[in-house]
């Protein structure tokens, strides 16, 4: 749950009608809906490991494995991809369109939508260069028969968010977390996210 620094009195008018989006939220910009689907910018640095991935071969006999690799490839160049729109849409709610990194009908694009409807009505946002968020890739699995991903990640978040101008939370927090995308017309879109694990006031994914 985000804390709360209000700094004038009418804010405290809406704090009832904004109590609801903070129990689907956890990152400071980041939508955090940890929502059990049954498919189961400021700054943002999206780390690559790459470690367990092979090597790309000429030889025809390692084809498939090339093959495979190329997929993985352009899953995390796309998984960056919305992690950057999505900050974008954290820094400008009025404008964002949560349907370009998200699949329309899902849990989770529905109540993204609704906590981006929520900040642009709140006047609530986050601002470039106040705050980063860095997201390590863990792993990627992938259900070939599903054209579903399943992408494991470690999120450190300092970004701070505003509302009307004043500091509305500002925690430093960190987390375990699992995204799940689906192939939709040659891009990958989020159409879950969860939290597994998650501290405020240290970074967990330095301790990987």
């Amino acid at each position: 749950m985000l804390d709360i620094k209000l700094k004038k009195p009418r804010h405290q008018k809406i704090l009832l009608f904004l109590i609801g989006i903070f129990f689907v939220s956890s990152c400071s910009s980041s939508p955090t809906l940890s929502l059990d689907d049954s498919t189961g910018v400021t700054s943002t640095t999206v780390i690559t490991n790459t470690t367990n991935t092979a090597s790309v071969n000429t030889s025809d006999t390692t084809s498939l494995e090339d093959g495979k690799l190329n997929y993985e490839q352009t899953l995390r160049q796309q998984f960056q991809e919305l992690v950057q729109w999505q900050d974008k849409c954290y820094q400008q709610p009025k404008s964002c369109r949560v349907e370009e990194f998200t699949i329309v009908g899902t849990k989770y694009h529905q109540a993204l939508d609704e906590q981006i409807s929520l900040y642009a009505k709140s006047n609530i946002n986050s601002r470039l260069g106040h705050g980063k968020r860095e997201v390590a890739i863990e792993s990627i699995t992938f259900d070939d028969a599903a054209l579903v991903a399943q992408v494991d990640a470690c999120i450190y978040d300092t970004v701070i968010l505003y509302m009307d101008g004043f500091i509305f939370n500002d925690r430093v927090s960190s987390s375990h977390t699992r995204w799940t995308l689906q192939l939709d017309n040659n891009r990958w879109k989020w159409i879950n996210f969860q939290i597994l694990h998650r501290q405020y006031n240290t970074n967990i994914c330095q301790e990987q």
